[in-house]
């Protein structure tokens, strides 16, 4: 059904046509004819239906509006003179498991009141409205045009975005170890040196020989990256908290997850978000002193040396190493790492029923499953199988900004579910693996044939 505005805009283009034909009539010196009067008479039974239309369209969308808005806040919530902040009212103890994304002295409370924001914002609750309002919990909207959840979907409240950052964090290995910079604009420059002063040794009557320090640009591109979540229309408050809990926990899960693959395999497709990832840039014959050639042997984990990390330990320059880690898959971790140290002397009954821990030759090594697990020929044969080095210096990831909800009622209509969509903004640049003589901060060692 067309709004009242709308219909009061169709009701004015009738009225201007009708007067369109009596001015011609008009400028003629004349009455209209019988076709003309037939003509204008149709025009204004137009013009005032629609305009009665308008009439209780406006009605309609008055008793919407009123019927929508939350009543006035019956309590103030308390305030904690102390710290200056809303002390909010203790949820309801409804029976389900531990909380896994909300964790913390405030977990209950914290999923409750995402639950209630997410009861009011995307399934339109009318007692959960009535609860937002009454203790501050704000439905805010991305857009600042409309109010209406169908443009740019609705922003998630603290409590519920802090639970999947903190969870995107833990799970994100790329987030935890490039260098994070909070973007302020969709493109973003950062400052990066290139180059230093040079020091010479001078006369007593000889000039200084000038030098400057040398900057270049690193670009960040914010790309939208966006997942689409089914969930039973029929929620109820006692299963609101477990459902945001878990809603949570996967969206971190996949958050990261995509997070990671696109710095380790972004080929610079859409697939990746146009992201060139860490493995296909060190071979793309632009950057071959980044890593150690195994070509004659090493094509699986079980056939990595020692000799072949330690080459590939001693491409990296000095001035990565205070903060260098291995990085690998869970499985070469265990396939080669473990496999190497369990082989080396003096193991005991007891050293070997502690595991071989997180660290090889004395620095720690970090899993992220979206480095290789897969040793076929076709994973591992002259492709990067393990990195080294500090990811922060080579590597800046862009954060443009958080989560944001929209819910469609209509996607999954015929199932009895509605789609939940979040999406988030970053990029990601690795802009220091060294060139095609000499290594950068991060090096990698290349599977043989």
């Amino acid at each position: 059904m067309p709004s009242s505005a709308e219909l009061r805009e169709s009701a004015a283009d009738a009225a201007a046509r009708a007067e369109e034909v009596k001015a011609q009539a008009d400028k003629d010196g004349r009455t209209m004819n019988e076709d003309e009067g037939k003509r204008f008479a149709a025009l204004m039974d137009e013009a005032e239906s629609l305009v009665k239309a308008a009439t209780d369209q406006d009605r309609l969308e008055r008793f919407k509006t009123k019927a929508d808005e939350p009543e006035p806040r019956r309590v103030e919530p308390q305030m904690d003179t102390a710290h200056r902040s809303v002390i909010f009212a203790e949820p309801k103890k409804y029976p389900r498991g531990k909380l896994r994304a909300f964790t913390g002295p405030d977990g209950d409370a914290d999923a409750f009141r995402s639950g209630q924001w997410m009861m009011a914002a995307l399934f339109n609750n009318a007692s959960a409205r009535q609860w937002c309002n009454e203790h501050n919990v704000e439905l805010r909207v991305q857009a600042q045009t409309s109010g209406l959840n169908a443009y740019g979907g609705y922003l998630v409240p603290t409590q519920f975005e802090q639970a999947v950052i903190d969870l995107r964090d833990g799970y994100g290995w790329i987030r935890q170890n490039a260098k994070v910079v909070q973007m302020t604009s969709d493109n973003m420059v950062v400052p990066r040196r290139s180059a230093g002063t040079t020091c010479y040794f001078v006369g007593d009557n000889d000039s200084i020989t000038e030098s400057n320090k040398q900057w270049n640009q690193v670009e960040l591109t914010a790309k939208k990256c966006a997942q689409l979540v089914r969930m039973s229309s029929e929620i109820n408050e006692d299963a609101i908290i477990s459902m945001v809990d878990d809603l949570a926990q996967e969206m971190a899960y996949q958050f990261a997850k995509k997070e990671d693959e696109c710095a380790v395999d972004g080929d610079g497709t859409d697939t990746y978000g146009r992201i060139l990832g860490v493995r296909p840039k060190m071979i793309d014959t632009d950057h071959d002193g980044s890593y150690s050639d195994n070509s004659t042997a090493g094509d699986n984990w079980s056939e990595v040396t020692a000799a072949m990390l330690t080459s590939t330990m001693a491409l990296l320059p000095q001035y990565a190493w205070a903060g260098a880690k291995w990085h690998c898959s869970p499985k070469a971790k265990a396939a080669m790492f473990d496999r190497l140290l369990a082989a080396g002397g003096g193991n005991t009954i007891m050293t070997l029923e502690a595991g071989a821990g997180l660290q090889y030759m004395g620095y720690p090594v970090v899993m992220s499953s979206a480095m290789p697990s897969d040793d076929s020929a076709a994973a591992l044969n002259n492709k990067i199988m393990v990195i080294f080095g500090d990811v922060s210096q080579a590597c800046t990831f862009g954060d443009r900004r958080g989560i944001t909800l929209k819910v469609s009622a209509d996607r999954y209509l015929e199932y009895d579910q509605i789609g939940i969509q979040a999406t988030e903004r970053f990029d990601i640049n690795w802009h220091d693996i060294g060139d095609d003589t000499s290594a950068g901060p991060v090096v990698g060692m290349l599977g043989g044939t």
